[in-house]
């Protein structure tokens, strides 16, 4: 498993440029990177070469962040991976609350970041098919 860090951010023209402009000062790598929005704030997910540098930048110029623990796991680059991988996730009967898809720099493959309420069972679950879960995303 490894650490995401969702930012809070108010939903207007300039936020998301500031947010990551912060990050970039500090010399924080994202890694993975996805946004939700819900009217007037959003949601940013991202995973980086530096968590604690990424959370403590963050906090200084005034963001609410939450670390979380996603698994993420490399799948091929071919039509129909995702759906297998859901396949599975259904076959045992789990719930996904959220994914995303990114690139492995280190792989040069896909990889899914998914969040569950289990995610111990979900990786176990997840290796005993054949995927490879990824490591740590930051320090």
């Amino acid at each position: 498993m490894i650490k995401q860090i969702s930012i809070y951010t108010e939903n207007k023209k300039g936020a998301l440029r500031t947010l990551v402009g912060t990050l970039a000062q500090a010399g924080v790598d994202l890694r993975a990177f996805v946004t939700n929005e819900n009217g007037e704030f959003g949601t940013v997910r991202i995973l980086t070469d530096n968590d604690s540098l990424a959370c403590s930048t963050l906090a200084e110029a005034g963001y609410l962040t939450k670390l979380t623990s996603v698994l993420a796991v490399e799948v091929s680059d071919s039509v129909g991976s995702l759906a297998g991988l859901l396949d599975v996730v259904e076959a045992a009967n789990l719930n996904i609350n959220f994914l995303y898809a990114a690139w492995d720099r280190a792989t040069g493959q896909p990889m899914i970041v998914l969040h569950t309420d289990d995610l111990a069972e979900l990786e176990s679950l997840l290796l005993s098919k054949g995927y490879r879960s990824l490591g740590r995303s930051g320090k």
